[in-house]
C-alpha cells in the first residue's frame, strides 16, 4: 500500500468543507454566543460534541444510558479524583489521594484494607448547600445497592463498609486488597440533601428523576441552566466554585452528530471548540494546514487506547501450524514491522509508536523503561528468527515450513474498518519476509460473537484501554474457552505461569517502589515472550479557535475546564477564506 497523496487529501477535504458548508448550514449564534469584542461583553465558550449525554447520573434508567458523556459531566460536576491530560490520577474534591506513605491507605493483617478520603473544605453544591462526607456515604450506599439498575463494578463489590467520622472524612473498609482504590470508583458524589429521601421511598423515581438530567445540581465550575434535548446544554459560571471563580461567564455545549457539520461550524466561527470523537485525524491534518498562521489550534492528544496485535496462542486454533504459537516467530514478525512507517500512514505521524502497555509520558516509565525488550525494524533479524524456527522462503518468496511444507498463510483480522489502512501496511511489511496474509474486517453481525473472536486462527488488531491492556487480559485465570462459554477477557488464550504470578503480585502491591520493581519483571517477561505486539498509542484531535486559552488533551479533555478562558477581542482569522 502506498503513502497517501497530500494534494489529493487537501482537495478531498476542501470538497468536504465546501459541501458541508453548503448542505449543512452553520449553527446560528444564540443569545450570548456572539464574540465578546465589546468591553464588558460576557465571555461565552461554545463547544461542539458529537453525542448528547443521556443523563448526569450513573444509573441505568428509562433514559437508557449507563452514565453521562464525560466531556459534559466534567463541566458541571466534580469527583474525588480526576485523570489529567497525562493520564495520571490526581485529587480533585479530595485533599490528596489515599497513600500508604501518608497513612491514609492501610493494609490489614487479615488481607483487608482501609482507605481514607479527606475532602477539601468550603466545597458547595450549585444550590449553595455544603458538600460533606455525608454525600459520599450516601453515594457508597446507592452505588452498592443491588436493587438499582446499575452494574456493580469490581470496586463496589470489594467495599464492605464506610464511615464518616466528621464532615470532611470518609473511611472505606475493603474486604481485600484492591490496587485501584485511589480511583474513587463507586463514590461519585450524590447530593444527599436533594435525593436521599426519594431513594429511601421510591428507588424507581430516584433513578429516573429529572435531578439526573434537566434539574441536575452538581459540584463543577459551571452550573446547569437549561438542557434543550437534541440541541444544546447551557451552563453558567458557578461563582462559589471551590477552586476559585471560573473565567468564563457561560458555556454552551451543542450536539452536532455529523462530523462535516462540526468542521463547517468551527470554520465559520459558530463554535469555539470541537471535542472528540467526530473529526478524524485525516481531516484534522488538513484543517491544521488550512489554519497555518491564523492562531487557531489543532491539538493532538494521547488517549488510554493502545493499538496492538493480539496473537492466537492456542495451537488447536492457530494457523499456520507452528507459526504464531512460536515465540521466535512472533519476535521475527515484530522485527519485520516498520512501526514508523505504520504510524505515518495510520496517524499522519502524530501517534507515538508503542513498545509496551506503558504510555511514553507514564510517570513510572523512567524507572522501568530499561527492562522493556526492544524490537527495532530489522528485516534481516526477522528472517533469521523465522529460519531458526523452521520457516524458509520458497522459490516464489513465500515462507514454507521445513518439515510439513505448510505455507505461512496468516489471517489478519480487525474489529473496525478504521484499522483497515493499518492492516494493509502490516500485511505489506510481513509479505516482505514471506508471510502471505488474508485481511478481514469483522462484520457488524459478528462483533459481539465471543466464540468467533476467541477461536480466530491468526491475529487481531485491537484497541484496549487502561488496565485492560494487561493483567486480566493476559492472565490464564480469565481464559476464554468452551468450558466458560467463551466468557473471560483472555480471548487470545495466552498462558504464562510466571506472568500470572507477577500480575497477581501487582494486584496486591500498593507501595509505588515495590510496584516499579514488579512492573520491570512483568514487562521483561511478557514482551520477551511477546504475548502481544504493541503498535502505537491512540490519539484524538481537538479543534479550537485562537481566542480559546486552555490546556487541551487527555482522554477526558474537559477535566481542567475550570481553567479555560477566552480572550477579547477576537483578533484572528478563523480560516474561512484561506
Amino acid at each position: 500500500m502506498g503513502m497517501p497523496n497530500p494534494a489529493a487529501l487537501r482537495m478531498a477535504l476542501q470538497l468536504v468543507l465546501i459541501t458541508a458548508a453548503a448542505c449543512s448550514p452553520a449553527l446560528q449564534p444564540g443569545p450570548g454566543d456572539a464574540p465578546g469584542s465589546e468591553t464588558g461583553a460576557p465571555k461565552v465558550l461554545t463547544i461542539a460534541i458529537q453525542r448528547e449525554p443521556q443523563t448526569f447520573g450513573t444509573f441505568v434508567g428509562s433514559q437508557g444510558s449507563a452514565g453521562p458523556t464525560t466531556h459534559v459531566a466534567q463541566i458541571v460536576h466534580n469527583y474525588l479524583a480526576i485523570e489529567n491530560e497525562r493520564g495520571v490520577r490526581q485529587p480533585q474534591l479530595a485533599v490528596d489521594l489515599p497513600s500508604v506513605e501518608k497513612g491514609t491507605w492501610r493494609l490489614n493483617p487479615d488481607g483487608s484494607m482501609d482507605t481514607t478520603w479527606r475532602v477539601r473544605p468550603n466545597i458547595k453544591w450549585h444550590d449553595g448547600t455544603p458538600f460533606t462526607s455525608a454525600d459520599l456515604l450516601f453515594s457508597f450506599t446507592a452505588n452498592r445497592d443491588p436493587d438499582l439498575p446499575r452494574p456493580i463494578g469490581r470496586a463496589a463489590r470489594l467495599m464492605e463498609s464506610a464511615t464518616a467520622p466528621d464532615a470532611h472524612t470518609l473511611i472505606v473498609h475493603w474486604a481485600t486488597t484492591y490496587v485501584r482504590a485511589d480511583e474513587d470508583a463507586g463514590l461519585g458524589p450524590l447530593a444527599s440533601h436533594l435525593v436521599e429521601d426519594l431513594y429511601r421511598t421510591d428507588k424507581q423515581a430516584f433513578v429516573n428523576g429529572p435531578h439526573f438530567t434537566t434539574e441536575f445540581v452538581g459540584l463543577g465550575p459551571y452550573r446547569l441552566v437549561t438542557w434543550e434535548q437534541s440541541s444544546h446544554i447551557e451552563l453558567a459560571r458557578f461563582d462559589d466554585y471551590f477552586l476559585g471563580r471560573p473565567p468564563l461567564d457561560k458555556v454552551i455545549v451543542r450536539f452536532v452528530d455529523d462530523p462535516n457539520t462540526m468542521i463547517a461550524n468551527i470554520l465559520a466561527g459558530a463554535v469555539d471548540v470541537v471535542l472528540p470523537p467526530g473529526v478524524g485525524m485525516q481531516n484534522a491534518v488538513e484543517i491544521k494546514q488550512r489554519w497555518e498562521g491564523t492562531g487557531n489550534q489543532v491539538h493532538v492528544g494521547l488517549t488510554a487506547g493502545l493499538e496492538q496485535v493480539e496473537f492466537q496462542h492456542r495451537p488447536e486454533y492457530a494457523r499456520p501450524t507452528g507459526g504464531i504459537t512460536n515465540r521466535l516467530v512472533r519476535q521475527g514478525l515484530f522485527y519485520a514491522m516498520d512501526r514508523a512507517a505504520l504510524v505515518e500512514v495510520a496517524t499522519h505521524g502524530f501517534a507515538p509508536a508503542a513498545d509496551s502497555w506503558l504510555r511514553p509520558d507514564d510517570p513510572i516509565r523512567p524507572e522501568v523503561e530499561s527492562a522493556i525488550p526492544q524490537y527495532p525494524y530489522d528485516p534481516s533479524r526477522a528472517q533469521q528468527l523465522l529460519t531458526q524456527s523452521g520457516w524458509t522462503r520458497g522459490a516464489d518468496g513465500a515462507l514454507v515450513h521445513a518439515e510439513n511444507r505448510e505455507r505461512f498463510e496468516l489471517e489478519i483480522r480487525a474489529r473496525e474498518a478504521a484499522s483497515e489502512r493499518g492492516m494493509n501496511i502490516i500485511a505489506d511489511q510481513w509479505k516482505a519476509v514471506g508471510v502471505q496474509s488474508t485481511l478481514l474486517v469483522v462484520p457488524p453481525s459478528r462483533r459481539q460473537d465471543i466464540e468467533y473472536e476467541a477461536t480466530r486462527p491468526g491475529v487481531l488488531i485491537s484497541n484496549p484501554r487502561g488496565d485492560s491492556l494487561y493483567g486480566d487480559r493476559l492472565h490464564s485465570r480469565t481464559l476464554s474457552s468452551a468450558s466458560t462459554r467463551w466468557q473471560g477477557s483472555n480471548k487470545a488464550g495466552y498462558s504464562n505461569p510466571r506472568a500470572d504470578d507477577l500480575f497477581d503480585q501487582l494486584s496486591l502491591t500498593i507501595a509505588t517502589s515495590q510496584r516499579a520493581a514488579l512492573q520491570r519483571e512483568a514487562l521483561r517477561e511478557v514482551f520477551d515472550d511477546l504475548a502481544i505486539m504493541p503498535l502505537f498509542w491512540e490519539i484524538q484531535p481537538i479543534l479550537a479557535l485562537g481566542d480559546v486559552k486552555a490546556r487541551l488533551g487527555g482522554t477526558e479533555p474537559t477535566w481542567n475546564i475550570f481553567e479555560w478562558d477566552k480572550v477579547r477581542p477576537r483578533d484572528y482569522d478563523v480560516g474561512t477564506s484561506r
